[in-house]
């Protein structure tokens, strides 16, 4: 067999293997498969929206011969959606790559190890993004402890210490696969002047134990967390600066977006659940530029418990979800949307209960792409794993949009897909995207909040 070299393997990871993983990267999330991507509109490090705010007032009715209606205007903003920078990096050893330089096919079982790996990897990542609010967490603290030994709330309402909120009902869910995480500290939560620091302790999770009301996290060094503590990625969260979204690095979610809120008021927050503003409400961290308090338009149709969001449960009813269907549809318009119900297996239980105890027939429906959907009002009703707990999302998805700067795909600006580790006898490479989930219209979308279900 003829000497395998690495140009060999920058051409199989190129022409082989990269067409494989846009394949399973871009149809492996329901959000990803069902959105339009948006290349166009990006320009830089950003795309723009012009969006659509409100209708000239120059109309109207007027007696014979009377003063005519003043002239007015339609009005316009424009949002800025920054992009993000999402990378999967696979290294391999000189060694390795030595010991099977005459068997291709030897070298390629290595190789297809780690590209499936990582590609696989990433696709998790990306849609724990698409369900947050671009913060990064994936679990909350339920106690203070400076024990390698730590638990995180799992339930929606009711936790039996620190309180209810955004990430109390994650528990271990997204940590048990993700164990490099860092601790973000948060202070000052008994006024308005919150902070956090971002922890540079090692937060590996060496063991992840499932509960009945919390999780239970070991750790190789918490450091000295507090309650309301939060978990994140490694490096997806900087220090907090005036400019807002520049310290958050993950891609935008659904949490962020289908939301009356801005981004500090549902991750800063006291055991009450009352949001703490940093610096005093001095940063404000919104959506693509534009406040949700400043603008009653930019808000989404939130459906929440009488006492408030997180303030109590409810049993969810065919009523709710008929009303808050007809509450998108009259601000989308009329077969514009909702076009997709997404929630969890538990509330979709739920909704099939109703529909049996109502002697209604449920239709399946297959969707593009191969998702399976129940029906709902002629729209599918479908489930993803990384849902929050709780809540469902009537979304229209043609207002939801992936602005895109670059697809997947491998750096090789210096030529080679391959490159040599700086002070090691190995080789890696890097996958990389650049992409940020946008909204064009953010009352075309709703959420019911504060059910109640069972795990």
């Amino acid at each position: 067999m003829a000497t395998v070299t690495l140009s060999t393997y920058d051409e199989v990871l190129k022409t082989f293997y990269l067409p494989a993983a846009r394949e399973q990267l871009n149809h492996n999330t329901i959000l990803s498969d069902l959105i339009d991507v948006n290349e166009e509109d990006v320009s830089g490090k950003n795309a723009t929206i012009e969006m659509h705010y409100g209708r000239s007032t120059g109309t109207g009715a007027r007696a014979d011969n009377a003063t005519l209606p003043s002239a007015n205007y339609q009005k316009y903003i424009t949002a800025t959606v920054p992009c993000k920078y999402m990378y999967g990096r696979i290294q391999l050893s000189g060694p390795t790559i030595a010991a099977t330089r005459d068997e291709k096919g030897a070298y390629a079982k290595a190789l297809d190890s780690e590209v499936k790996g990582i590609v696989t990897d990433l696709k998790q990542e990306v849609n724990r993004m698409l369900w947050g609010c671009g913060w990064g967490m994936v679990a909350r603290l339920r106690s203070s402890s400076s024990s390698t030994t730590i638990t995180c709330p799992k339930l929606y309402r009711g936790n039996s210490a620190w309180g209810d909120g955004f990430g109390t009902a994650f528990g271990g869910k997204y940590l048990k696969e993700r164990t490099d995480c860092v601790l973000i500290e948060v202070s000052g939560l008994s006024g308005t002047s919150a902070t956090y620091t971002v922890g540079t302790t090692d937060g590996a999770v060496s063991s992840w134990t499932k509960g009945t009301d919390y999780d239970t996290i070991v750790v190789t060094d918490p450091g000295s967390p507090s309650e309301g503590d939060f978990f994140v990625r490694p490096a997806s969260l900087a220090l907090w600066t005036a400019s807002g979204h520049a310290h958050r690095l993950e891609m935008m979610g659904l949490r962020g977006i289908v939301t009356d809120q801005n981004m500090e008021e549902i991750m800063l927050y006291d055991a009450t659940n009352t949001p703490q503003l940093p610096g005093d409400g001095l940063y404000v961290d919104s959506l693509q530029g534009l406040s949700a308090e400043s603008y009653s338009w930019w808000q989404a149709n939130c459906d929440v418990h009488a006492s408030g969001r997180y303030k109590g449960q409810r049993a969810l009813t065919l009523n709710l979800m008929d009303t808050m269907f007809d509450t998108v549809e009259e601000m989308a318009g009329k077969d514009y949307g909702p076009d997709l119900v997404l929630t969890t297996r538990a509330l979709r239980r739920e909704y099939a209960d109703l529909c049996r105890a109502d002697r209604r027939y449920v239709n399946t429906m297959t969707l593009d792409g191969g998702w399976k959907a129940i029906d709902y009002n002629g729209i599918p009703l479908t489930v993803d794993n990384d849902a929050i707990d709780g809540e469902i999302y009537f979304l229209s998805t043609k207002d939801l949009q992936l602005y895109r700067m670059s697809d997947y795909d491998w750096m090789n600006k210096d030529g080679a897909i391959l490159s040599r580790v700086s002070n090691y006898d190995a080789y890696e490479a890097i996958l990389f995207r650049y992409a940020e989930l946008g909204c064009k219209r953010r009352n075309s979308h709703g959420v019911i909040c504060d059910l109640s279900y069972t795990l």
